[in-house]
């Protein structure tokens, strides 16, 4: 039986409080924020910090006798888990009190980090990476999963109607990745629309900013989004808009202006090197998220994702092939569940691959939506995806400082 009055704490701290060490009572000379949040039983500001930067939590914490308040302010008090960290006692993150922290916060995104050339990509030490708890087996995402998430925004030529009809990922501060045919297609000429800029940051398109309640009762909010126009427009030269195929389905967007990371905006990795690159993911478990339609033939305002199967090419170039489909190893299929598929407004969005680097889960994104079938979702019928990484070449030299 345990007596220990520690140990009566709510599950998701129990094990924390077994790893306590000495070394935990370290401090560090800038400590680091994971963002803003309003905390318990304060009218002032808070910043989500680890337990070890807020004095006033860590010592309840570490308190032999702790009171029933005590116990629910530091459950409630907890605004996440830093999982690059070492140990769990060293990730736990709270939400402190500007008057009760330690030492001066400096972003958890460095300076450096943000604005390097455009020619750049990011280490995994960077990319890649969200401290949202992850959403397994639901179609609902949490406020900053996948980060790197990007809206294409198009307007009505000689109009101000501005929508959304593609998505992208963010792969440095400067370049975001998407599709060739959400740039050039019979649709887009047809419809006299044109890409205008990109969204970052998006979560709900009906709220800015956007808050959740969290199970605790405590409202976390992001920051607005951002809107950033587009500079350049790069498609693949082999890319042939309208073809059955779709070969070399890929394109880049160069901005404006060089985006600063957040929880809420970070880029994802690619795989530059080894096997991510040239791996063709037979039999893995994929997410795919976006804005696309859903079963109800609208588009979805959330940010939505699915779990997709890769399939073996072979299977996939059989049953594409009666209808003069040709597929090669540019190309992923994945999916061909009833109802759980990728569809219209998801084009351009990342397939993306989770990868344990230095122990801890790394984003790859691992091929870019393409086609498939119509309808959405039919079952035994998967969606064909860009494979990134016979691509990676190519968007190294397109990349400019």
């Amino acid at each position: 039986m345990l007596t220990d009055p520690k140990q009566m704490l709510m599950p998701m701290l129990l094990p924390l409080l077994l790893l306590l060490v000495a070394g935990a009572q370290r401090s560090d000379a800038a400590q680091i924020t994971f963002g803003s949040c309003i905390p318990q039983e304060s009218a002032e500001r808070g910043f989500c910090v680890h337990i070890e930067s807020c004095p006033f939590l860590f010592t309840i914490l570490n308190t032999d006798k702790t009171t029933p308040a005590q116990r629910t302010l530091l459950s409630r008090s907890q605004c996440g888990l830093d999982n690059r960290r070492e140990g769990l006692v060293n990730r736990i993150l709270v939400c402190c009190p500007v008057s009760k922290r330690a030492g001066q916060l400096t972003n958890v995104h460095t300076a450096a980090e943000e604005h390097l050339p455009g020619n750049v990509l990011p280490g995994n030490e960077t990319c890649g990476i969200h401290f949202a708890d992850r959403i397994v087996g639901g179609h609902n995402t949490t406020l900053s999963e996948f980060p790197w998430m990007v809206l294409l925004q198009y307007k009505k030529l000689f109009s101000e109607d501005y929508s959304f009809n593609c998505g992208g990922t963010l792969i440095n501060s400067r370049y975001v990745l998407t599709a060739g045919h959400c740039l050039a297609s019979r649709r887009l000429d047809m419809s006299g629309t044109a890409l205008h800029a990109v969204r970052l940051g998006e979560w709900d398109t009906n709220t800015d900013p956007d808050c959740v309640t969290e199970k605790n009762g405590q409202k976390t909010c992001a920051p607005g989004h951002i809107d950033i126009e587009v500079e350049k427009l790069i498609i693949h030269e082999e890319y042939v808009p309208n073809s059955i195929d779709q070969m070399n389905d890929i394109a880049l967007l160069r901005l404006k202006q060089s985006v600063s990371y957040s929880d809420y905006v970070r880029p994802i990795c690619l795989g530059v090197n080894g096997d991510v690159r040239t791996n063709l993911f037979e039999g893995y478990a994929m997410d795919v998220a976006g804005w696309g339609l859903t079963e109800k033939k609208v588009p979805s305002p959330w940010k939505l994702k699915i779990t997709v199967d890769v399939w073996n090419l072979k299977t996939c170039q059989d049953k594409y092939s009666p209808y003069k489909y040709k597929l090669n190893d540019n190309q992923l299929c994945a999916g061909g569940k009833a109802n759980v598929d990728t569809c219209g407004g998801d084009s351009g969005g990342p397939l993306m691959v989770a990868i344990n680097t230095g122990g801890r889960e790394v984003f790859y994104v691992a091929g870019i939506t393409s086609y498939g079938p119509d309808p959405c979702g039919l079952p035994g019928w998967p969606g064909v995806y860009t494979r990134t990484g016979a691509f990676i070449d190519w968007i190294q030299r397109k990349l400019e400082a």
